[in-house]
């Protein structure tokens, strides 16, 4: 429901402020008093494309601002928190046009894109129009008000879940054959990378060993000399070697022990820990020495290393991986037999929710079929007393591509005389007709919408009893949601619960359009204009009142 609504610099519009209710908003004024321009700025709000003739003649911006109560559509909230725009209760949809035709949405001072702006706009209110791109012009909505009608909410909410199903299966399947048909296309590949693998036989840890058992290899002889050498220096009777030196010493330090202070006894006591372990890094280094290094091993060793190295660069890896390398290339070709069970499986899947898919449909569709003709027949019988009486409404159902809502195509067709062809609704050229007819539709179809439903030329060509009649229907359809109309008929004006007044106004050359709420005595006066013309008479004024109150 609109609250609030704000337009400045729109045409002859400099700033306007109206604030709406709930129920039938009737505009009224003289012919040419500007009513169309609300009805524009409401347009532009839904996010119509901006004509050059809507920018103001004073170079000031457009600046069009709704505040929109939200409460009851949970869905729209959704929208807007997966947009990350904060929400409660009400929302500001705001539309900036720029001097040069450009312009700018906002919802709550976030910048939104027009297919957002129409996505949203398009569930909070209708405007129904000769011109306008909404309403029962726009064939995608005639399922909703046909499901609208229907007692099948259920049914519906099992198909849509069912869809929903399908989808996932539909993704499940897809992506499991997608990686059946990658590890399909590459087997023959991992079966050479496998065998090339299982043959070398690669260890974690094994490339570093090797590399430091080459290292050793190449440099035997100097390692040799050198130990050699140092085990001499150790080991050695003339002069005395490190062992020889450390074992005299403690020798001659042991005799005077029991003439020191503790604490050089102490040092002595490291000494002899010190003495020990040289002896046993004097016997590591010979048994190093002592060991018996082949030689010949060394080209083995190092085409081990070159083939570490060249399958690790194949491999974009280190050499210490090419072991798990191995385990995830077995992974692999152990996968193209196991996907192929899989996908068989999933294809049962698949089969077995399209089953319950298409069955789902078919039992919404019947339900359409049938609700279409009881529908048909309702809004038909509208039509007589909308003076529509030559008029045949039809409800055409054909087949399509599945989607959450079923297989079917829902499109209303109409011939407004018995002379010409069915045809869409939006072939209709004139606007009271199409205003009529969606106020026969609405008032039939729609029992659980709350969109604001906004009616142009409602009464376009008719008066009297198909006038009040129409006035009935506006006023029906307002019990529980926002009907804003357009209106030159004092019948209907006469039901409004929520009157504005359009004046235009000529001051110093300029004109403007101005908007006024007008109370009970303001509304007879205007009720006795719109019976009389401008000049307002008593009979008018009686009329007026007897209008109200019957």
């Amino acid at each position: 429901m609109i609250r609030h609504l704000s337009i400045n610099n729109l045409m002859l519009i400099d700033k306007i402020e109206m604030d709406f209710g709930i129920g039938l908003c009737v505009l009224t004024g003289e012919t040419g008093a500007g009513k169309s321009m609300i009805l524009e700025s409401l347009e532009l709000l839904s996010g119509r494309r901006v004509k050059t003739n809507m920018r103001s003649d004073n170079g000031q911006k457009t600046v069009i601002t709704a505040l929109v109560e939200i409460s009851k559509y949970t869905f729209i909230k959704k929208i807007l928190d997966d947009l990350d725009i904060n929400v409660e209760d009400e929302i500001i949809i705001k539309r900036i046009i720029d001097n040069d035709g450009k312009s700018k949405a906002f919802i709550n001072d976030n910048l939104v894109g027009l297919t957002t702006l129409k996505t949203i706009t398009s569930n909070l209110f209708e405007i129904h129009s000769q011109f306008s791109e909404q309403g029962l012009l726009d064939n995608s909505t005639h399922m909703s008000t046909l499901d609208n009608f229907g007692n099948y909410q259920n049914e519906l909410k099992k198909l849509s879940e069912t869809w929903l199903e399908l989808k996932t299966a539909e993704k499940e399947y897809l992506e499991e054959q997608s990686r059946f048909e990658e590890i399909k296309n590459k087997r023959e590949e991992y079966e050479i990378y496998y065998n090339e693998l299982k043959n070398f036989e690669p260890k974690k840890g094994e490339f570093e060993k090797l590399e430091q058992k080459k290292k050793i290899l190449q440099n035997s002889r100097k390692i040799n000399e050198n130990l050699n050498e140092i085990i001499n220096n150790f080991i050695k009777e003339d002069p005395p070697g490190v062992e020889k030196l450390f074992a005299k010493n403690l020798l001659m330090l042991n005799q005077i022990r029991d003439l020191l202070d503790q604490s050089t006894i102490n040092e002595i006591d490291k000494l002899d820990s010190i003495s020990f372990e040289i002896s046993e890094i004097c016997k590591t280094l010979q048994n190093f020495l002592n060991q018996e290094l082949d030689h010949s091993s060394l080209e083995k060793v190092d085409d081990r290393v070159s083939d570490y190295k060249k399958l690790s660069k194949k491999h974009s890896i280190e050499p210490d991986f090419l072991e798990s390398k191995l385990i995830e290339i077995k992974k692999k070709l152990q996968l193209t037999e196991e996907s192929n069970l899989n996908i068989e499986k999933l294809i049962n899947k698949l089969k077995d929710i399209e089953k319950k898919y298409l069955d789902q449909s078919q039992i919404i569709s019947n339900l359409r079929k049938e609700n279409a003709e009881i529908m048909d027949n309702k809004i038909n019988s509208e039509f007589p007393e909308l003076k529509l009486e030559n008029a045949t409404f039809k409800t055409i159902i054909s087949d399509c591509e599945g989607t959450e809502k079923g297989k079917d195509k829902v499109v209303f067709n109409i011939k407004t005389n018995p002379k010409s062809k069915m045809g869409e609704i939006k072939s209709i050229s004139s606007g009271g007709e199409l205003c009529r007819i969606a106020l026969a539709i609405k008032v039939t179809a729609e029992k659980e919408n709350f969109s604001t439903m906004v009616f142009d030329e409602v009464d376009s060509g008719i008066g009297g009893a198909v006038s009040t009649a129409v006035g009935e229907r506006l006023q029906k359809l307002g019990k529980n949601r926002q009907v804003l109309v357009v209106t030159h008929s004092p019948q209907v004006a006469s039901l409004g619960i929520h009157h504005f007044l359009v004046k235009k106004e000529l001051l110093n050359n300029v004109t403007s359009i101005e908007v006024i709420k007008i109370d009970d005595h303001d509304k007879i006066n205007e009720i006795a204009r719109m019976l009389s013309g401008k000049q307002i008479t008593n009979e008018a004024i009686e009329a007026a009142k007897k209008l109200i109150e019957s």
